[in-house]
């Protein structure tokens, strides 16, 4: 059985036109979710990053109390929608849209976002992360580039 294709960790203001068309992982703080266009606006520092969570949010599930036998699935974490300005990770495929994407209005007391408007991080994977420590995230990163990869014997 083939293996799913690994996520590259990456921090949100580290993202670049070359990243189009890879599977990332990044974390960010949710600023916006938009119902009408399943759009989140996930920021991080100055920069801004458009995701579409329709993959990952059934919206029954999160307008219902009654569901699955009684109650909302356990398994499923939709507290993330309702907490502005919560750390959360999202993994999923960064794509370019043939077409500008709207920007949802961020909250009136965020400074201007660097957003562009035509990449769209495709959600397969949203989880809170609250207990998220973004100094040592992208030092363990920037630690991570600095290290020559290993090579195996043949």
């Amino acid at each position: 059985m083939p293996q799913p294709e690994p996520a590259t960790v990456m921090m949100l203001d580290c993202i670049t036109d070359d990243d189009v068309g890879r599977k990332l992982r990044v974390a960010g703080r949710m600023l916006t979710y938009d119902p009408s266009t399943a759009l989140v606006l996930l920021s991080f520092s100055s920069h801004g990053l458009l995701v579409d969570v329709s993959l990952v949010i059934d919206p029954d599930a999160v307008l219902s109390t009654v569901k699955w036998g009684g109650t909302l699935d356990p398994n499923v974490d939709y507290n993330w929608m309702h907490e502005r300005k919560a750390w959360v990770w999202v993994m999923g495929w960064l794509e370019r849209s043939e077409q500008d994407l709207p920007i949802p209005e961020p909250p009136p007391y965020t400074s201007l976002l660097d957003i562009d408007p035509s990449i769209v991080l495709k959600a397969l994977n949203v989880t809170p992360a609250r207990d998220l420590d973004v100094i040592g995230l992208r030092s363990a990163l920037a630690t991570m580039g600095e290290v020559p990869p290993t090579t195996y014997p043949m």
